[in-house]
């Protein structure tokens, strides 16, 4: 397998293919989601942020999605991640999170005293929740089914200096 090297945006086709086929091989095929619900209005939402890791050899690792948030002071929402089986362990959905997490700080932060903040939530599967604590999140206590899988809702308040406009890089190498 080669090493990941970088979180780049969906842009083309080509990318969104790749999206769609992680998405696919993950929640269809691995955790039977229909795959009539798996892809969604959202996906198509020019709002909506996707991101896909690439190996050093362009093979598509895995993806994430970051939604608006529907009002001022609502939290944004990252889901959707999904990492190739042959890519599980190397850190590759940290990366995406990091990632999304930066967009969501530079599209949609407030800066109060020198620090700019957001909220992020997602939707975890309970099995993945250990995975989304080391990142910072902290998961609400009632539990739900969602395509026959157990959820929790976890938020983290994402942070960074305020050093002005463009300071933050949105997704690139090494994020």
């Amino acid at each position: 397998m080669s090493r990941f090297t970088r979180v780049v945006r969906v842009e083309t086709p080509e990318q969104r293919a790749a999206m769609t086929a992680i998405r696919m091989a993950v929640f269809v095929v691995e955790q039977q989601v229909a795959a009539e619900r798996e892809m969604d209005a959202l996906d198509d939402d020019p709002t909506t942020v996707h991101v896909l890791a690439l190996a050093d050899d362009g093979t598509a690792l895995g993806t994430a999605r970051l939604l608006a948030p529907h009002h001022d002071g609502e939290p944004a929402h990252i889901g959707r991640v999904a990492v190739s089986a042959a890519a599980r362990g190397l850190g590759v959905g940290a990366h995406l999170m990091t990632a999304l997490e930066a967009v969501a700080l530079e599209q949609f932060g407030t800066s109060v005293d020198g620090v700019r903040s957001v909220a992020v939530e997602l939707s975890a599967q309970e099995q993945a929740l250990g995975f989304y604590a080391r990142l910072g999140y902290v998961a609400r206590p009632e539990r739900y089914l969602d395509e026959d899988i157990w959820h929790r809702d976890a938020v983290k308040i994402v942070t960074s200096p305020d050093t002005g406009p463009g300071a933050l890089r949105s997704v690139g190498a090494g994020t």
